[in-house]
């Protein structure tokens, strides 16, 4: 039963069979979410989005629907999880709200109000343990809400901030480090949408990119192609374009700054990643350039240039074994440090790069937060400077699948029982193939409590316990948690409900 059934249940006078403490101690905890719709599938593709995508930092003025927050929200959750926890913020007129991306609600964090200027309609911050993770769900965040634009005039528009992470860090009483703040409201002028491409190869050594498509933002952001089991064959020179260019290749739109703009968004437009990108393939290692020769901030380029010759992908999946062993192609996004806005902007390229792979019919897996010898160990494998560290590889190609299956189902059954539990819950779940399994128990904001299975296990029943502690061995309070089972590519939920009597 999902919270608006429960609300339902409650009002026909049906709460007395679920509890049997007083009415009047529940109600309050009705007050404290709020529901949203569900989300809108607008009419424009991936990539003439990304070729339109841009940050407006000053302007805004006026309230956003509930249909454009709840897309913001929606398409920032559907981000895979690079790092261990993820929560999601949205701060409000009236009060700072966590999302909840099972029940699509926001809850109460913080009442009042804690915004970080009078004139936005809402502010998304997310927290992570992981900067690149955070900007998977920003960059996506910011797409869902460029996808409402229908003209040039008042328009939704969204400019991350630095102010406002700020703000949120010092007022809104995280739980976990606010990594970036994403800033929402109407703009009274925007550039609008455009499949104009500026995207071109000084030399000949890229084909243009295709700046439209035929997947719609959100039936892609429903359906992303997240897997680590791919087929050897190596991408065209075509899809290398493409990947290259939805990660960080330019755009129609100039800066508030005059430098040309591209498809990620960067700290007052400093593209540190610029001239750190590498593709590896069979033929060797490439470095992907968005600028001229002259390396000038206001240039346009599309190019790739030979930085070592020869297949160095087993020197690659040697120096970092968790990485996909299978991918025949790999972006790593690299920068001179591995600060939070590099770390960020790291995280808008391949979240770019898995949307881009899913409207091509491809796949994509992210790898990240390497420690120093594995940076050494990648800058060593690919022959690229040392200057150039590491900060997240995507991995690409096409999935691997069963025979005429477009996935592979690992599970065939899901289970909690008793449901609510008082003391212990049992998750049973039924294997169908060999998978390597992730069971992890998560509140109801999004952060996980308690890591269960992570291993490979083999066909057959499992049955795995959980006496309603976290990692530390501390009791939970009663409320609502999710065991959430990842299992080959798919993922798999089921709701537990504690209880203290």
């Amino acid at each position: 039963m999902n919270r608006r059934e429960f609300i339902k249940f409650l009002f026909v006078g049906g709460a007395s069979a679920l509890f049997n403490r007083s009415l009047s101690k529940k109600l309050p905890l009705l007050e404290k979410f709020r529901a949203l719709p569900e989300p809108q599938v607008n009419t424009f593709s991936s990539e003439i989005i990304l070729n339109s995508r841009k940050s407006y930092h000053s302007g805004y003025s006026g309230a956003l629907s509930d249909q454009i927050l709840a897309n913001v929200l929606w398409a920032a959750s559907k981000a895979p999880m690079i790092g261990s926890n993820r929560i999601i913020y949205v701060a409000l007129p009236d009060n700072v709200y966590r999302y909840d991306s099972v029940l699509h609600d926001i809850i109460v964090h913080l009442s009042g109000n804690h915004m970080s200027e009078a004139n936005l309609a809402f502010e998304v911050g997310v927290a992570s343990d992981l900067s690149e993770d955070a900007g998977t769900a920003l960059h996506y965040g910011h797409l869902a809400a460029t996808s409402f634009w229908t003209d040039t005039s008042n328009q939704p528009s969204c400019c991350p901030k630095e102010s406002a992470r700020t703000n949120a860090t010092n007022t809104w009483n995280p739980d976990l480090s606010i990594q970036m703040v994403n800033c929402y409201g109407f703009m009274g002028t925007v550039s609008g949408i455009t499949s104009e491409c500026v995207a071109v190869s000084s030399d000949g050594s890229l084909p243009a990119p295709s700046t439209d498509g035929s997947i719609l933002l959100e039936n892609g952001l429903a359906d992303l192609r997240y897997g680590s089991q791919f087929i050897d064959t190596e991408l065209s020179l075509d899809e290398i374009s493409q990947l290259a260019w939805a990660s960080y290749g330019n755009t129609p739109h100039t800066t508030s700054n005059g430098r040309a703009g591209i498809t990620a968004a960067s700290a007052i437009a400093s593209y540190y990643l610029t001239g750190r990108i590498y593709i590896v393939r069979s033929v060797g290692v490439e470095r992907y350039h968005m600028r001229l020769p002259s390396g000038q901030p206001t240039t346009r380029d599309h190019r790739i240039e030979r930085v070592t010759d020869g297949d160095r992908r087993p020197d690659l999946r040697s120096a970092v074994p968790r990485i996909p062993q299978t991918a025949p192609n790999y972006f790593v996004y690299c920068a001179a440090t591995a600060s939070r806005y590099q770390l960020l902007e790291a995280g808008y390229c391949a979240a770019s790069a898995l949307l881009q792979s899913t409207s091509m019919d491809l796949q994509g897996y992210f790898t990240a937060d390497f420690t120093s010898s594995e940076r050494t160990a990648i800058i060593n494998a690919l022959g690229i400077p040392s200057t150039d560290l590491p900060l997240v590889i995507f991995s690409g190609g096409q999935q691997l699948v069963g025979m005429g299956e477009r996935e592979i189902d690992s599970v065939v059954a899901l289970a909690v029982f008793p449901n609510p539990f008082k003391d212990r819950a049992y998750i049973r779940y039924t294997l169908n193939s060999p998978a390597h399994v992730h069971l992890s128990i998560y509140d109801q904001s999004g952060r996980q409590v308690r890591k269960l299975v992570n291993t490979t296990q083999p066909k057959g029943k499992f049955t795995v316990a959980w006496n309603g502690t976290d990692t530390q061995g501390r009791r939970l309070p009663e409320g609502n948690y999710y065991s959430i089972l990842k299992a080959g590519k798919n993922d798999y939920r089921q709701k537990l409900i504690k209880i203290t009597q």
